[in-house]
């Protein structure tokens, strides 16, 4: 038992061992998929507090690394692409002027290199071969200030470059992705942050007159609002226009320039901002063995710069130790572990026992609905634009969810698509911000639909006429002649062949009539031709008749074949269209309205229509990518066989919701027939004889293929009307 119980440990520590090594080798290979890797870095302190950060990599990079800084805290974060981190740490302490520690995280295709700051202040990168030099200055710069990043120095001579397009996309985590390509890779872009917008100048960039637009990409539901590209002399320039709080990070790949805008978490007790929940303050380490808890808030302040305000009612000793965490979450292990919460306001944290803060908080709303009781309306007109004045006040006054006070009105002048609403400053502001969002141009859509019947026809048909009739005076000779059946016929006397003769009456019931030429019919007595067998084809177009005549016998013997063979191919393209506005139900129609006959229950007959019309019935909507969901109704209606004097219609119809890319095809459906019929109609006993069965067949082949195919196609229609 024991051998087994080493051998088991033995297998155990083996396969682990194992993984490790299979894990390393894995870490390795992904790491080696990226060729240039960060060798060294090293710091250097500069005359003036100014730090020289010099990284060293195994291939020199085409372009300056791109950054963004964050001003609280202060940091500066640089991307290299398609580089790896060859240094065996991710830490590095500083401590040289502004700078307190280097950090680096590698990605999938990429490292990142964040320097933590004990300031906000400014920077500047250059690269010189497989050297990269960041600059980090001393003096502070102001939160309104414009911090410039620059991906590449121009170079002398350097050809103009050429913005090919630019596009937007929604990312994995709500970020805005505005998609740059480029006609080359060392376009020099500098980045800069201008107010409420970011500023993106590309030196030396012609952009097309196509591309000289406003993309409105508020449908996405991103942190971008808007994108203006625009020429400025010799350079190209965008604009981006965020909303609330966020913060961006650019990147170039080759000759695709990305810039990512991510929303701030907007939680105001949140400590430190970020685009991710959970904490994100630089890490400390405490250990305090009965400490009062405010000498270790007073110690959080001094680590943080923050101002701490305590409530004189916070009392109270705590044992203490925190090893490498957040100072946000130390923050808030202490006030939970001593009941008390805490309020941030800018850079001022408040900290009280929670039932002191819910009292003030009550106290203040409390406060805040006297006051929005007591205060003065106002009067704020809104005339609209695109959208009705009645709708906007249906949607301001919904019972169940409305959206001005309890003293708010709002009255519509229709003539003029005005909406006087009447509130006090906080709702009139919300009611604003209402009409700016929905007080829009609509989407226009045109949707052409085709439908195309094609069919194929083939038909093939062999009839037989034969018939023997007993004639008059009996012969010697035989006399054959060739025509159609039941024309004519010419017959002689005996030794001679080309003189015309007389035909007697024989033993038949009927009758012979004189052609004009001489020549002679027999005919029976509804003056039909005598035949035995009658199953010609209908319509023939082509036929061969045999007569003999057998004078000894007084026999004639009448035979003709008759062959059709027809082929027809057709093709039927119904191509209705029309245009709407985003998800506002369009319907055309052509047909006709066929009359008929009914009875009504006195007994008089009135007059009632039924339509055959072609309609296409079609209610697009746009999702925020410009792709089209369609529930569409496509119908197809033609007059068929009259049934005791009421016609019928012959359908085809579908109805089907569908999503369709900007002016893609998609086939809707199809419906396929094939019909294929071998008819035989033949004598009784005859019919069945080899090979002299033929003479009593009629054999008809025929084969019908009908294919119905329905296309859609749908297009977004720009705020001119031209289709884009």
């Amino acid at each position: 038992m024991k051998a087994n119980a080493w051998t088991f440990k033995f297998l155990l520590a083996s396969m682990l061992l194992g993984l490790s090594v299979f894990s390393n080798i894995l870490k390795a290979e992904d790491q080696s998929n990226l060729t240039n890797k960060i060798e060294s870095i090293d710091f250097a302190t500069l005359p003036g507090g100014r730090v020289n950060i010099i990284l060293k990599t195994t291939q020199p990079l085409a372009n300056p690394p791109a950054g963004f800084s964050l001003n609280n805290p202060s940091r500066i974060a640089l991307d290299f692409p398609r580089v790896a981190n060859g240094l065996n740490k991710s830490n590095i302490a500083v401590d040289q002027g502004a700078l307190k520690s280097v950090t680096l995280a590698q990605g999938k295709e990429r490292t990142r290199l964040v320097l933590n700051l004990s300031k906000n202040v400014g920077y500047n990168t250059t690269v010189k071969g497989n050297e990269v030099s960041i600059l980090v200055q001393a003096n502070e710069v102001a939160t309104s200030s414009t911090i410039e990043t620059r991906f590449a120095e121009a170079a002398l001579g350097q050809q103009q470059n050429v913005i090919n397009n630019v596009d937007f996309a929604r990312g994995k985590n709500g970020e805005g992705r505005v998609i740059v390509d480029l006609s080359d890779a060392s376009a020099n872009i500098n980045i800069k942050q201008k107010g409420k917008t970011i500023v993106v100048d590309f030196v030396n960039t012609d952009v097309p007159a196509n591309l000289q637009r406003r993309l409105n990409v508020i449908n996405f539901n991103t942190p971008v609002l808007y994108v203006d590209t625009m020429k400025q002399g010799k350079n190209g320039r965008m604009i981006i226009e965020p909303k609330g709080n966020w913060e961006h990070s650019a990147y170039q790949a080759d000759k695709k320039f990305i810039i990512d805008v991510r929303q701030l978490v907007e939680d105001p007790n949140k400590l430190v901002r970020g685009s991710k929940p959970g904490y994100a303050g630089e890490k400390l380490s405490l250990n305090f063995q009965n400490i009062d808890v405010r000498s270790v808030l007073q110690v959080i302040a001094d680590f943080t710069g923050l101002n701490i305000i305590t409530s004189d009612t916070v009392t109270g000793n705590l044992t203490l130790r925190l090893k490498d965490v957040p100072w946000d979450q130390a923050l808030d292990i202490i006030t939970q572990s001593k009941g008390l919460t805490m309020r941030k306001t800018g850079n001022v944290i408040m900290v009280a026992p929670a039932d002191e803060v819910a009292a003030k908080e009550k106290q203040s709303l409390e406060a805040s609905q006297q006051i929005e009781d007591l205060e003065a309306l106002r009067t704020e007109v809104f005339t609209l634009k695109y959208m009705k004045a009645e709708s906007l006040k249906n949607i301001l006054s919904d019972p169940k969810q409305k959206i001005l006070s309890k003293r708010g009105s709002a009255v519509v002048d229709v003539r003029t698509n005005t909406v006087f609403v009447q509130d006090t400053a906080k709702f009139l502001e919300q009611v604003q911000a209402i009409v700016n969002k929905v007080d829009v141009a609509v989407k226009q859509v045109m949707i052409e639909s085709r439908l195309v019947i094609a069919d194929e026809k083939f038909g093939k048909s062999l009839g037989v006429r034969f018939g023997v009739t007993q004639t008059g005076t009996p012969g010697s000779n035989i006399l054959t002649t060739s025509g159609t059946l039941g024309n004519r016929f010419t017959s002689s006397t005996a030794g001679t062949a080309t003189t015309p003769g007389t035909l007697t009456q024989g033993q038949h019931n009927g009758s012979i009539q004189t052609a004009t030429d001489g020549g002679a019919v027999l005919t029976s007595s509804d003056g039909q031709p005598d035949l035995n067998v009658n199953l010609p084809v209908a319509n023939a177009f082509g036929n061969f008749a045999f007569t003999l005549f057998r004078l000894p016998a007084g026999l004639l013997l009448n035979l003709e074949l008759s062959a059709l063979e027809t082929d027809q191919r057709g093709k039927i393209v119904s191509s209705p269209r029309v245009t709407t506005a985003n998800q506002k139900k369009a319907i055309i129609a052509q047909g006709t309205r066929i009359p008929y006959l009914e009875a009504s229950s006195s007994g008089a007959a009135t007059v009632s229509f039924v339509d055959a019309v072609l309609s296409l019935e079609v209610t697009p909507q746009i999702t925020p990518d410009d792709k089209i969901i369609m529930d569409l109704i496509v119908r197809k209606d033609r007059v068929g066989t009259i049934l005791q004097g009421v016609p019928s219609i012959d359908t085809q119809n579908l109805t089907t919701q569908v999503l369709v890319s900007n002016g893609e095809t998609a086939v809707l459906g199809g419906i396929y027939e094939q019909l294929d019929r071998n008819d035989v109609d033949k004598v009784p006993f005859f019919g069945d004889l080899p090979v002299m069965g033929n003479l009593f067949k009629r054999k008809t082949l025929r084969t019908d293929k009908t294919e119905l195919l329905i296309f859609v196609t749908p297009k977004i229609m720009s705020e001119d009307l031209v289709l884009r």
